[in-house]
């Protein structure tokens, strides 16, 4: 079996590549393993390679095209996705900017105008209007509407977890809830940040609907602004 977790960053695909690969004992490919960047080209190249070895997941951050669904499905991997309450993306997202900040980490990093400064800052606001979130709202519609992928909420792992993902697993392959139940176990939060010192950075508030706690009517607005379309598209509320 060979699996692919494609969606925006921080809606929980880490979380996600740990639970499948729990469940169906696949193995997490590293970083050397998969291709280079997040283009269809690199997947290409890598796929005819035989770079993708059974058995195995990863994760990564594609944009949707049927192209890359053509190409998965010529060695037999499943396309998995999550979609994310796109406020508390976004504040997981800039919390994540902010420690690689802290680390002068800049390096091809995308949204680097948020790193240092205050969740309220006008900057913070302005990127916001402007659209500068637009494009991973855009990525989580295209797959959730491609009918190429197995579609995942965020919330509904946290709420229901063996139900999510026993309404997943059906489409890939049904297994029993005893391995889902394990995977569960092995995958909450706290065993998740004690893997490796990056995954204890990479979790941080691991719950949904932490952006109540910490979006102003500032950010409300120029979400509603710039996103309400697509955020009713993707299934939540506009605030």
């Amino acid at each position: 079996m060979r699996i692919v977790v494609a969606a925006p960053p921080k809606t929980g695909n880490m979380w996600l590549k740990c639970l499948l690969g729990s469940i169906y004992d696949l193995r997490w490919l590293k970083p050397k393993e998969t291709p280079a960047r997040a283009e269809l080209g690199a997947f290409r190249k890598w796929v005819s390679a035989g770079g993708f070895v059974d058995g195995s997941i990863y994760h990564q951050h594609y944009d949707y095209s049927d192209e890359l669904c053509d190409i998965a499905d010529s060695v037999g991997a499943h396309l998995v996705t999550l979609v994310r309450n796109p406020y508390d993306a976004f504040v997981s997202t800039y919390f994540t900017l902010q420690q690689h900040y802290e680390e002068q980490n800049r390096k091809e990093r995308k949204m680097t105008e948020l790193m240092g400064k205050p969740l309220d800052h006008p900057d913070v606001v302005d990127f916001l209007r402007r659209g500068g979130y637009h494009n991973n709202l855009v990525k989580a519609r295209d797959w959730m509407s491609s009918g190429r992928a197995v579609v995942l909420r965020y919330e509904a792992l946290h709420t229901e977890p063996s139900v999510e993902l026993g309404r997943a697993t059906a489409q890939i392959a049904p297994v029993e809830s005893a391995r889902i139940a394990a995977a569960i176990e092995t995958c909450n939060a706290e065993n998740m940040r004690q893997r490796s010192r990056g995954m204890a950075k990479h979790v941080r508030a691991a719950r949904p609907d932490d952006a109540r706690r910490r979006l102003s009517e500032a950010h409300y607005e120029a979400f509603r602004e710039a996103y309400g379309e697509l955020i009713e598209e993707l299934g939540y509320a506009v605030r």
